[in-house]
């Protein structure tokens, strides 16, 4: 138990990719590269969070300095929208990606992990900025993340992209991936 929590604490978070091993229980030995969303945005997701405290404390203010009920139903509706605003960006800007040889996971706070094995990914469609990965049959993307924002999104979808079945539907409206998706057998 040791070792692992050692493992994990020697990976750099401000790295952009990182190779470690991959988890046993992911079931593959697999060198495992790590893809987190930019410091930037990283920093913006706790702003948010920072904004939402402030606002908390000042409908607390509202409510014990004997203000009226507009004010504090004022505060209380900011206070409510900073929440939800907050909450959207910390479980998107904060997840983690990990890529193995035949899965890809993400890791978001306040969120049950996803796990996508690539042998099973039916299309990957490539957006101006987000991309998204389906393996169930529906319209909706089993995992999807903003490619521009992540550090080495690049890579993670040259990667992805070799590592797919053959019979995987690779869609890319804009072209502007195609030399990347050339070398796919």
């Amino acid at each position: 138990m040791t070792s692992d929590a050692s493992q994990s604490s020697s990976t750099s978070p401000s790295s952009s990719t990182s190779q470690s091993s991959a988890p046993e229980e992911a079931g593959t030995s697999a060198p495992e590269s790590t893809y987190r969303y930019s410091r930037f945005y990283r920093i913006s997701a706790f702003a948010q969070s920072g904004v939402a405290g402030l606002l908390a404390i000042m409908a607390l203010w509202e409510v014990f300095s004997g203000s009226g009920l507009l004010n504090w139903l004022w505060a209380a509706g900011l206070l409510l929208l900073a929440l939800q605003g907050g909450y959207e960006s910390v479980r998107t800007l904060l997840s983690v990606f990990y890529l193995t040889g035949d899965r890809l996971r993400q890791e978001r706070p306040f969120h049950a992990d996803k796990d996508i094995p690539l042998g099973e990914v039916r299309r990957m469609f490539i957006g101006r900025r987000s991309v998204e990965i389906c393996v169930s049959p529906g319209p909706e993307p089993d995992l999807e993340f903003v490619e521009r924002w992540l550090e080495g999104g690049d890579e993670l979808i040259g990667k992805l992209a070799r590592r797919l079945p053959p019979d995987a539907e690779i869609e890319c409206p804009s072209g502007e991936v195609a030399s990347r998706l050339a070398g796919r057998t």
